[in-house]
């Protein structure tokens, strides 16, 4: 009992002690260099221990001053006001000699402002005092054994700039590195260094203990929209590997809820997190929390570059990386421009994705394009623009890296005129490294692939024109999915393989070059498995009582009735099984976050 009173008074007078110290003005401060510093200049320590970096005895004292320079304040000013805010990030490491283990002592990190100036401006102020923008916790708040951590708050206001920063713990501790970069709010568990991420107000590290992040309060530091020149942040969220995803038809989920929206996120054997981009989602700043606190390492806030922003002349270069499940109910209201948002998809990086406002638009584009690279008769073809806006290419497209590279040669080798839609496709292609620039008028296939759909289309045909052409993604980028596709195909029912080569060439919209082997592979997988397993066998049934096909096939479409479509059924389960071993995708399904 005695014992344990005696300890409970130890813990009340640590905390008295970090309170006092939060509000203890340093004043006719002793100026001495830090171990610390930046851009090749040391901080100024404000007492000896500062001068180390390291509190060994907190009983004494706990506390470690520093101050910025004037070069170093005006440095971090300016980065300040170019970058829109930056983070301070300290690393603290504890001291644990003698087998010493923490406990629930309490600690605090924030920022010196200054209380007067000095009068010559060389001189560190005589006179400094700790703000109100702090972080506090204890470090049985820390993960179970964590001797080194960081921490980080945001510096955002280039008019109220700090004159440096401190900490207290009552634990022995050094802060063995500063550096300044990206503002992030959030926490991260699952590097080899926690790190705890703070907006400008600082907050409780138990926030943050319980895994979930309100990011609330990042509405000041981050854009309120996307606009010419700002884009709105994105979240990373890390996740510890699955032991079990369980099947195709059962798949483990993990489920999030942000700002109201319900989010779920199927697991994969080799899924180690995932991105939400603001941009996607319902609301603004708000609070993210997982159901299953135990499966998630990371949640952070960061800032998406720049180079996203669609800039004065309102063209977006660059993609938001994203799963293709937040794509289909993208708020319009929340696109970079009005013809047409940009995506990369995470699942198969380089694989650009348009969305395109309507066909028209699509269709200037990508329908000489779609001439140049698939349509029989007209392969190698740079059609007029007369042609162009009279033909409709097709309601989807998706083109690989080395077909895109051909049309732009093509066209700078004749000197054909593109359209100003084509040139912005280009410039696109060359940000991405899609293609490549030979700088003697060709150009080279580079990492990728192109897809698209519009939003002039149906709900139900984009879902499924959505799923088509990100089959095409994979297979473009993909060898070992490749491989297999083309193992099926060559085993495939040669009856069966005889309708569906005369279905892809005279199907009005089609006109498929089927002697093409590489596009018959492409188009033979993404035709099975655009749609359900459930829905194969229908979807190759119904066409088979078409007037077009009995008209040009009647003997080939009475086959696949006769057999049920079983080919194209054994086929997709193949497919559907490998893609779910290796992508934790399904026939039908592309994307992995469902809301």
């Amino acid at each position: 009992m005695k014992k344990n009173l005696v300890k409970f008074l130890f813990v009340i007078f640590g905390l008295l002690l970090l309170v006092s110290a939060a509000y203890i003005t340093v004043d006719k401060v002793a100026a001495y260099k830090s171990v610390l510093g930046m851009n090749g200049e040391s901080f100024i320590a404000l007492n000896r221990q500062s001068m180390r970096a390291a509190a060994t005895n907190p009983e004494k004292n706990s506390s470690i001053y520093l101050l910025f320079t004037t070069n170093q304040q005006t440095h971090l000013m300016h980065r300040i006001r170019r970058e829109g805010g930056i983070s301070m990030q300290a690393t603290v490491k504890l001291f644990t000699a003698g087998g010493r283990k923490p406990a629930d002592e309490a600690f605090e990190f924030g920022l010196l402002y200054a209380k007067e100036e000095s009068a010559t401006g060389k001189e560190p102020p005589s006179a400094v005092a700790p703000g109100r923008n702090l972080v506090t916790g204890k470090l049985d708040q820390l993960p179970a054994g964590t001797t080194t951590f960081s921490l980080s708050i945001c510096l955002a206001d280039p008019q109220h700039m700090p004159a440096g920063f401190f900490m207290h713990c009552l634990f022995p501790y050094q802060i063995s590195e500063v550096k300044f970069g990206d503002m992030q709010v959030g926490w991260d568990t699952g590097s080899a260094v926690p790190l705890y991420a703070f907006g400008a107000d600082g907050g409780e590290l138990s926030d943050y203990a319980s895994g979930r992040a309100d990011f609330s309060s990042a509405a000041s530091l981050f854009p309120s929209a996307n606009t010419d020149g700002k884009v709105l942040p994105r979240i990373s969220v890390g996740l510890k590997a699955a032991e079990n995803i369980g099947t195709w038809d059962n798949q483990a989920r993990l489920q999030f809820s942000y700002g109201g929206e319900e989010l779920s996120v199927r697991r994969t054997k080799k899924q180690t997190g995932f991105t939400l981009q603001l941009s996607a989602l319902k609301s603004g700043y708000a609070a993210l929390a997982c159901t299953n606190v135990a499966a998630v390492t990371r949640m952070m806030l960061e800032p998406n570059s720049s180079a996203l922003a669609a800039g004065e002349n309102g063209r977006a270069l660059y993609p938001f990386v994203t799963d293709l499940g937040l794509i289909f109910e993208w708020p319009r209201s929340k696109w970079r421009t009005e013809d047409y948002e940009l995506y990369e998809w995470e699942l198969a990086p380089h694989v650009l994705f348009f969305d395109f406002a309507d066909y028209k638009i699509q269709s200037e584009f990508l329908t000489r394009l779609a001439y140049f690279v698939e349509k029989e008769g007209y392969r190698g073809t740079l059609v007029s623009d007369e042609f162009v806006a009279t033909q409709h290419g097709y309601n989807a497209h998706d083109y690989k890296a080395s077909d895109l590279a051909a049309f732009f040669t093509a066209a700078s080798r004749q000197h054909f005129s593109l359209n100003a839609r084509e040139l912005l496709l280009k410039e696109i292609l060359l940000a991405n490294k899609v293609i490549i620039d030979c700088k003697d008028g060709s150009y080279s296939g580079g990492k990728g692939a192109l897809i698209s759909i519009s939003r002039e289309s149906p709900d139900y045909l984009r879902r499924t024109l959505l799923a088509h052409e990100s089959w095409h993604g994979i297979f473009f980028t993909n060898e070992a999915f490749r491989a297999e596709v083309s193992r099926l195909y060559d085993n495939f029912d040669s009856r069966s393989l005889d309708f569906l080569r005369i279905y892809f060439a005279t199907q009005p919209g089609l006109n498929y070059d089927t002697n093409d082997s590489y596009l018959m592979r492409n188009e033979f997988m993404a035709y099975i498995i655009q749609q359900p397993l459930s829905s194969i066998q229908k979807y190759f049934m119904d066409r088979t009582s078409w007037n077009s096909v009995l008209r040009n096939e009647p003997e080939e479409a009475a086959y696949v009735r006769n057999t049920e479509a079983s080919a194209f059924v054994e086929a997709g389960r193949a497919l559907n099984d490998y893609v779910f071993d290796n992508f934790g995708l399904a026939a039908g399904r592309v994307h992995l976050i469902s809301r």
